[in-house]
């Protein structure tokens, strides 16, 4: 029987080592390859305060339905969406939401809202758009803050203050709780101490309670 040298041996045995090493650290590297929709879901909530999302579309991502004819606000918590079609609805949406290029959102920024969204369960979304109403309590929170020095007795806004329209709103309650303490343009910000959160629902669940006002079509006067 043939024997190989004891160090043609050597060689072989460490070259076989070598390409099995090789090949683990191989399907090891490609395991660890991150998947596209996996993300931080804890930096995803902060990105997506920051970004401003919750302003529209509510802390919880809850949204809200619309009335009538009316689209409202989409709910994006639990997305049904695949994060490919979530990318590319955030760079190139529909309707009145802004664009978002990827200077103000990396993929990678993407990726962690999309997985803070999908952390969310439905049940806590839910729950978001639900709060007691005390009509008569907000009607005179409103007045008594001076909220309708701006936007109205009814939250009509108003163009010779520049204040836009409030009732009923079309966002979310914990939209509308994150715009009132951090507000753009010209209106002042209210803290915790001005209002509470238990305050600001009631104003809110008083300015839900005003009605649309009529669509143009319905008056006579504004069709002859």
């Amino acid at each position: 029987m043939n024997r190989i040298p004891i160090r043609a041996s050597l060689f072989l045995f460490s070259l076989g080592g070598f390409f099995s090493l090789s090949a683990g650290s191989h399907v090891t590297r490609a395991q660890k390859q991150p998947n596209q929709s996996a993300g931080n879901p804890q930096n995803g909530k902060t990105i997506y305060e920051n970004l401003g999302c919750n302003r529209c579309h509510g802390s919880q991502g809850e949204g809200l339905a619309g009335s009538g004819q009316k689209p409202g606000i989409p709910r994006i918590a639990s997305s049904s969406l695949s994060f490919t079609d979530f990318l590319r609805q955030v760079r190139k949406p529909k309707g009145i939401m802004p664009p978002f290029n990827s200077k103000q959102a990396s993929d990678a920024d993407v990726t962690d809202v999309y997985a803070y969204l999908q952390s969310l369960k439905p049940s806590e979304a839910a729950a978001a758009t639900t709060t007691p109403g005390n009509t008569a309590n907000g009607e005179r929170l409103f007045q008594k803050d001076g909220c309708y020095e701006c936007h109205g007795f009814e939250g009509q806004g108003s163009s010779s203050t520049g204040a836009s329209r409030l009732g009923p709103p079309r966002i979310p309650l914990s939209a509308f709780l994150a715009y009132v303490r951090e507000p753009s343009g010209e209106m002042p910000p209210y803290t915790a101490k001005a209002l509470s959160d238990k305050d600001l629902e009631e104003i809110y669940n008083f300015l839900k309670s005003v009605p649309s006002p009529p669509s143009a079509k319905s008056i006579s006067l504004l069709n002859q």
